[in-house]
């Protein structure tokens, strides 16, 4: 660190992090940038367990060699996904759903409708498209914190929860 003493005041020189400010112009922007945390905290989970999930399901069907058994696996995989997950999955609000999808993304590098497809076919992953259509969602949503105003609050949330678990 370099130290400069000019006029009697010493100042030390050195870099720092750059350091993002939050800030609100209107009560309703503060009010709807709390209501994205928390919605996104409580669907985050969901998305990690997917993406590691995906990741699992990958390596399996890559050491199975027939088309027969990777169907039979995906139907044990489905089953579990409807045990486990659905009940849980169905409380979710559409806003929550929008989120999820975007975070699935974000962890995976795949939009939701190209997984679907590759792990159930072309007409599932149509039909699951027409029926998040109905619900105000789009599977095929990606991430872009560049672009999107939501997506780059999301960012920073996760970024926020990151940082304060590292602490």
């Amino acid at each position: 660190k370099e130290i400069q003493i000019l006029e009697g005041d010493t100042f030390i020189i050195t870099d720092l992090e750059n350091i993002d400010i939050l800030s609100f112009k209107t009560a309703e922007d503060k009010r709807y940038y709390y209501l994205l945390r928390r919605k996104t905290l409580k669907v985050y989970p969901y998305a990690l367990l997917a993406a590691h999930k995906l990741d699992s399901i990958q390596e399996d069907l890559e050491k199975i060699p027939r088309k027969r058994k990777r169907k039979k696996h995906m139907k044990v995989v489905e089953k579990w996904v409807k045990e486990d997950l659905a009940e849980e999955l169905k409380k979710l609000t559409r806003w929550e759903g929008r989120i999820l999808v975007k975070l699935i993304y974000r962890e995976t590098g795949f939009c939701t409708y190209n997984i679907v497809k590759e792990l159930k076919g072309g007409w599932h992953a149509f039909i699951w498209q027409k029926i998040a259509k109905i619900y105000d969602n789009n599977l095929k949503t990606k991430y872009q914190p560049e672009t999107d105003k939501e997506d780059k609050l999301i960012e920073q949330i996760l970024q926020e929860t990151k940082e304060g678990e590292n602490k």
